[in-house]
């Protein structure tokens, strides 16, 4: 019977430290979720050229900046999709669903 009582013991000490740090957690604030937007033309991108795209609109200082990074990207993009004889889909900067 001791046995029993001092599993039971333990297997509730589990439990209420479970708690505790369940309750601990939820205390705790999450980072915000970092914006991501979907790059156009990243189906015919490669990884790096992803990331150059990422890097060029970090470093972009105001949203001029960024609007100019992202229309010559655009551009760019769109004469790979012609040269390759495709068509990028639409996006809410072309007029698309937004």
């Amino acid at each position: 019977m001791r046995i029993q009582s001092a599993v039971h013991l333990v297997f509730l000490a589990a439990i209420f430290a479970g708690v505790g740090a369940l309750a601990a957690d939820q205390g705790a604030v999450a980072p915000p979720p970092i914006k991501r937007e979907i790059i156009p033309g990243s189906e015919l991108m490669t990884h790096q050229e992803r990331e150059r795209y990422r890097q060029r609109m970090r470093g972009a200082k105001t949203a001029e900046d960024r609007d100019k990074v992202r229309a010559d990207h655009l551009r760019r993009m769109e004469e790979r999709a012609r040269l390759r004889g495709l068509r990028l889909p639409a996006t809410p900067s072309q007029g698309g669903p937004k």
